[in-house]
């Protein structure tokens, strides 16, 4: 504290005092007068200090530090609180004068005033670090509303409200504190404080996110070359956040991907859409990995009909083709049949053909007709034609056929009238024909108990022949889900499997025959209404889910592609010429004339403009980031990337809560008395 020198009623003393106001103070008591209102003057002279001492500036310096630590953390209150342990120490310790609380708090403001006049340095720098503290204390104790909103990853709107709000909160606080008089003082200057606090809490989240995008725009020409590292880093955890997912929730992606054989399913495939903007950004970037970067896609996607085949084989746990199936099946069947049938005809009796002979009479009536409605010219029917044909293989008229073999030969000649009419499209003809050749089956079955069995191996294998017809039908895009998912559930489980064989024959047939162009999405054929509910229905127990999930797959991988390689080519146009358009003439030109500041200019001016946004070096270590396919490797760089933006939050939190910390509780004592 300076040390004035004044002459009082012709006597001169040393007043210690910490300015005018004090001093003037000082003499009217001196004088005997009432403290009044300071009347104008000229300053007084403060009387020569010696130099102070290196010692002495130093810790002049480290208690002016400490004091402004302590004035940002007290948030207006510590010269109260000073003032009531300096009051109290006079009281208690007996080497030490009586003091009044007013005596104490003046000394301790002048103190801190004193402390700022000398050193305002490092008074500001004390300040500094105690709102950078006090925000990192509120912080983590999880009581400022700023950095709960900003690791919440809150958007700039809901950061502003909350730190407009944490902004008059701590401003109504310092400026309550920062008040000098009354009560109603204290009140005045707290809604001061408070509305400035809510001022600067609704500008610092902007003025902070507009600064470091400027610094950071600025520095990433100059520095992004030369350390790509944590531009890529930077570039990932900001598509992760974009995206929505986490570095575990990409890799789990890409896990699952490669236990069902997709391994060449890559971190931007796992991304989403996020993943196919970076991966069309890198490919039209022209960098080192670009080439290799593009032939891998195409190679990639080249191999997508392949795979899909291959996934419809396994889903379907079929690997031949229908017509196979079906030779196989009849193949099969004839085994059978020629194992079966001489066994049972060996150990059959005679057959009674009488029901077959009255049904058929029934119909044709032959003794009737004749006597009744003589057709000497009249032709029969086709009908009544097929009908006679059969019974003249079972009767002459006076004796009818008792031999097993021989009405067995007749079943299977009735089996081919039956089939013909049918691809004749003659069904009145098939229906007579049916009833009769059940008649003729149950006569076989009465005379022979072996050609039960044999028949029903027999109708059961050509039921499964028929099975793989009917999920060939079912493949087409005319027949409905709705009807084709039942008629599926409704068969036995060895005709399920043949059905199987069937209905992906075609689709795979069509993979196969589709363009191998890397344009082609061979995944979206099988994305319809129709095969997104039919193929998990019809798919081998438990293959639907994986099925389904490899189709959705070649999906995104196409799309990520097709984003990298696809659409117009204008962008990729204009990356190139930019690229090659490195030499600018006007450099030379401003040489010749003697112009070597402007062709300084222009050069920089070439060089800046070349390197706006994000340079060849972090577009191509990002590109391999997106390609990589092993998710341990992926699971480390992506890792970094959220961890380095972590940190770059929670600075950003830091400074905007020291920001609205330390305005609000800086700004009040402006405003104070």
């Amino acid at each position: 504290m300076p040390t004035y020198t004044v002459e009082v009623n012709g006597e001169t003393f040393d007043i210690d005092a910490p300015n005018d106001d004090a001093v003037r103070a000082a003499v009217r008591q001196l004088q005997g007068q009432q403290p009044a209102a300071p009347t104008p003057s000229q300053p007084l002279s403060a009387a020569p200090q010696p130099e102070k001492s290196t010692l002495e500036k130093v810790t002049g310096n480290i208690n002016s530090f400490g004091q402004g630590i302590v004035d940002m953390v007290g948030m207006g209150y510590a010269d109260e609180i000073g003032a009531g342990i300096d009051y109290a120490g006079s009281h208690v310790l007996p080497w030490r004068d009586a003091k009044t609380y007013d005596q104490a708090l003046a000394d301790t403001r002048g103190e801190q005033e004193q402390a700022y006049e000398e050193h305002p340095a490092a008074n500001i720098a004390g300040k500094v670090t105690g709102a950078l503290w006090g925000a990192s204390r509120l912080a983590k104790a999880g009581l400022s509303p700023t950095a709960n909103a900003i690791k919440a990853e809150a958007g700039l709107g809901r950061v502003t409200a909350a730190s407009a709000k944490e902004g008059a909160i701590l401003g109504t606080i310092s400026g309550f504190g920062n008040g000098e008089g009354g009560l109603g003082n204290r009140l005045v200057n707290a809604g001061v404080g408070g509305g400035l606090g809510l001022g600067i809490g609704a500008v610092a989240p902007a003025a902070v996110a507009g600064l470091t995008q400027v610094v950071k725009s600025a520095a990433a020409p100059l520095i992004a070359p030369f350390a790509p590292d944590g531009y890529v880093r930077d570039a990932l955890a900001t598509a992760l956040r974009r995206a929505g997912q986490t570095p575990e929730g990409i890799t789990n992606n890409m896990r699952a991907a490669a236990a069902d054989g997709q391994d060449m399913f890559n971190v931007a495939d796992a991304m989403g859409y996020t993943g196919e903007r970076l991966m069309s950004t890198s490919a039209r970037v022209p960098h080192d990995n670009r080439q290799p970067l593009a032939e891998a896609l195409m190679a990639r996607q080249a191999g997508q009909g392949e795979r899909l085949a291959n996934n419809l084989a396994e889903g379907f746990d079929t690997f031949d083709t229908a017509g196979r199936r079906i030779a196989d099946r009849t193949a099969q069947r004839t085994a059978e049949a020629n194992e079966l049938y001489p066994a049972a005809r060996a150990n059959a009796g005679p057959v009674n053909v009488t029901p077959v002979l009255e049904e058929i009479d029934r119909t044709i009536r032959p003794g009737v007709n004749q006597v009744v409605n003589p057709r000497d010219r009249i032709a029969n029917d086709s009908i009544e034609g097929a009908l006679t044909r059969v019974r003249s293989m079972l009767s002459d008229g006076n004796s009818q056929v008792t031999d097993f073999d021989t009405l067995f030969r007749a079943k299977l000649d009735l089996d081919d009238m039956i089939q013909r009419a049918e691809g004749q499209g003659a069904g009145n003809r098939a229906h007579y024909l049916s009833r009769v050749q059940g008649l003729v089956d149950q006569a076989l079955a009465d005379a022979s108990e072996g050609y039960v069995g044999a028949r029903d191996a027999f109708a059961s294998a050509s039921r499964r022949i028929d099975a793989v017809d009917a999920g060939s039908a079912a493949s087409r895009i005319s027949r409905r889900a709705q009807d084709t998912i039942p008629e599926f559930e409704a068969m036995p489980p060895g005709e399920q499997v043949d059905f199987r064989a069937g209905y992906i024959d075609p689709l795979i047939a069509r993979l196969e025959g589709a363009s191998s162009s890397p344009t082609t999405n061979k995944a979206r054929m099988l994305q319809t209404p129709k095969f997104e509910a039919e193929l998990p229905a019809f798919a081998a127990p438990e293959r639907g889910g994986q099925l389904a999930d490899r189709i959705a797959r070649e999906q995104t991988m196409f799309r990520t592609a097709n984003a990298a390689l696809g659409n117009s080519k204008t962008a990729d146009n204009l990356a190139d010429a930019a690229d090659m358009n490195q030499f600018d003439p006007a450099v030379i030109g401003r040489l010749v004339r003697g112009d070597p500041i402007g062709a300084i200019t222009t050069g920089l001016s070439k060089a800046l403009g070349t390197l706006t946004g994000q340079p060849p070096s972090v577009v191509e270590r990002l590109s391999r980031v997106l390609m990589e396919t092993n998710p341990d490797v992926a699971l480390d760089v992506l890792r970094a990337g959220t961890q380095q933006l972590s940190r770059n939050d929670q600075l950003r939190a830091r400074l905007v809560s020291a920001l609205v910390e330390s305005g609000a509780a800086g700004v009040p004592r402006l405003t104070a008395p």
